[in-house]
C-alpha cells in the first residue's frame, strides 16, 4: 500500500467517569478486561455517535473499516484492573426471548475492570468529508455513548482537528507499533481486536507495546504521522488494509 502524503484527523479525549471493562473474548470462566480499548470498540462507539440503525449497523461498521486510520493512547497511569464477584446471566434455548429474566441460570464469576480509565484517541482519514462527520457526531452524538459494556458511560471531548503530515520521530505518542526491541523501557504486548472480516470473524491488530509512560522513546527514528498543535507524532494502523491482509492469509491456508 502506497502511504498518503496527507490525512485528516481528530485528537478526541474519551473519560470513563466509573468503570470500564474491555472483555477479552477468549475469557470464558473469567471476564478478563484489555488495558486499553479494543478498536473494534472506538468504531462501535464512533457508529454509536453516527446513530447507525440496528438493521444495518454493521454495514455501518464496515464503512467505518474501509476509511479510519488508528491509534490510542492511556492518558492515566496504566493500572492494574480491579475484579468483583459477578453474576453472568446464560441464554439458554431458543425460546429464551419469552423467559423471564429471573429465570434464566446464571454462574458467579469474577469480573476485572478497570477504576475511572482517561485515553486519547488519534483518529483519521483520507477523506476529510468523513472526519468533519465523525467530529460533528462527537460532539452532538445522536445517542448517549459508551465504551466497552453498555452501562461503562463516557464522555468524549474533541481537543483538535486538522491535517495529519507524514514525519520521522523516535517519540510515539501513543501504542507502538512492534515489540520494540533494544527499547529502554519496559513494555506489555498486546493484539487488540482491530476489525470485523464478517459478522463473526475477529481481525487483530499487529503487535502493539504499552508503555507505562508517554512519549515512548524509540531505538531510532520511524515513519509516524503528526497530530495537534504540539506535534504528537504516532503510529497509524490502516483498518482497511489490515483487513484484507487478513482476509488473503485466510484464504491461502483455506
Amino acid at each position: 500500500m502506497s502511504t498518503p502524503s496527507m490525512l485528516y484527523g481528530c485528537i478526541a479525549d474519551a473519560e470513563m467517569p466509573y468503570f470500564a471493562c474491555f472483555r477479552k473474548p477468549t475469557s470464558t470462566s473469567l471476564v478478563l478486561t484489555y488495558p486499553v480499548p479494543p478498536f473494534t470498540t472506538i468504531i462501535g462507539m464512533v457508529a454509536n455517535a453516527l446513530g447507525y440503525s440496528r438493521p444495518n449497523y454493521f454495514e455501518g461498521i464496515v464503512k467505518l473499516q474501509e476509511v479510519l486510520w488508528l491509534n490510542l493512547r492511556p492518558l492515566t497511569p496504566v493500572q492494574r484492573p480491579s475484579r468483583e464477584l459477578a453474576k453472568i446471566l446464560k441464554l439458554v434455548g431458543e425460546a429464551r426471548e419469552q423467559r423471564k429474566p429471573t429465570s434464566f441460570p446464571s454462574s458467579p464469576m469474577y469480573k476485572y475492570f478497570l477504576v475511572r480509565p482517561t485515553f486519547r484517541l488519534f483518529v483519521a482519514s483520507e477523506d476529510n468529508d468523513t472526519v468533519i462527520e465523525i467530529v460533528e457526531a462527537l460532539r452532538h452524538p445522536y445517542r448517549p455513548l459508551y465504551l466497552g459494556q453498555s452501562d461503562d458511560m463516557v464522555t468524549v471531548e474533541v481537543k483538535w482537528q486538522g491535517e495529519v503530515l507524514p514525519t520521522q520521530s523516535d517519540q510515539a505518542w501513543a501504542l507502538p507499533i512492534g515489540a520494540q526491541e533494544g527499547a529502554q523501557q519496559p513494555v506489555e504486548l498486546l493484539r487488540l481486536p482491530l476489525a470485523f472480516a464478517s459478522e463473526r470473524q475477529v481481525v487483530y491488530s499487529p503487535l502493539l507495546s504499552l508503555p507505562a509512560d508517554f512519549p515512548f522513546r524509540l531505538p531510532h527514528p520511524e515513519p509516524m504521522w503528526c497530530f495537534g498543535e504540539e506535534g504528537e507524532t504516532v503510529h497509524l494502523i490502516c483498518v482497511r488494509e489490515e483487513v484484507r491482509n487478513a482476509t488473503v492469509g485466510e484464504a491461502r491456508r483455506g
